[in-house]
């Protein structure tokens, strides 16, 4: 379902004002956005097309503080010279989402939609297998978060999975929070696209 919003969609020419030179994000246009759960994870996947290879695209949570949260589909222009012709893209994101939540709304330069979540099927058992089992560990007291990167950095990914994990509850004043690495591994291709590093940690009692 898509409903129109007034937004700034200029033709993303220039640096936007910005004194440092880098082009800001805008929303981006769309033919399809899809959802699909795997526990507290969700997979966000959006497709359309952009004015020229010379674009990067990504899923953004929105600034308005609102419960379940939404989120943003922009676009941004790289530095350089590029041939002026449309390009396909599908782009894929990996969030936490509420799990009794039955639609998620996506801004993007038309307007917003709010896309109904799927559940993951097999041609996403790969996903739903890398995601699974993430709010325990191995004993009672233990547990474990998966974080993800889409530009396949394990410093996104690690600190995207740290933040996944419950709040620290210190056993005593001054306590430290200690976190290991698990697992780390990739996924690429399939139905969504996928380009993403991911990580696991689990939080080791004191």
């Amino acid at each position: 379902m898509s409903t129109d919003t007034d937004t700034d969609t200029d033709t993303d020419t220039g640096t936007g004002g910005r004194e440092d030179g880098a082009a800001e994000w805008r929303l981006a246009e769309r033919t399809r956005i899809r959802a699909f759960r795997a526990g507290r994870h969700l997979l966000l996947v959006a497709e359309g097309q952009l004015p020229d290879p010379g674009f990067e695209t990504d899923i953004q949570q929105s600034p308005l503080r609102i419960f379940p949260q939404q989120y943003n589909l922009v676009r941004r222009r790289r530095p350089g010279f590029f041939p002026a012709v449309f390009v396909p893209y599908r782009y894929a994101e990996v969030v936490l989402f509420p799990p009794e939540a039955p639609t998620v709304v996506v801004h993007h330069a038309d307007g917003s939609d709010s896309v109904d979540i799927e559940e993951c099927r097999e041609e996403l058992a790969g996903f739903a297998a890398v995601v699974s089992g993430s709010v325990s560990g191995t004993q009672a007291d233990e547990v474990e978060a998966v974080g993800s990167s889409a530009r396949l950095s394990f410093d996104e990914a690690f600190a995207d999975a740290v933040a996944n994990l419950p709040p620290f509850e210190p056993p005593f004043p001054d306590a430290m929070d200690r976190i290991v690495m698990v697992d780390t591994g990739a996924l690429f291709g399939g139905i969504a696209g996928l380009h993403h590093l991911f990580v696991r940690v689990r939080r080791i009692p004191a």
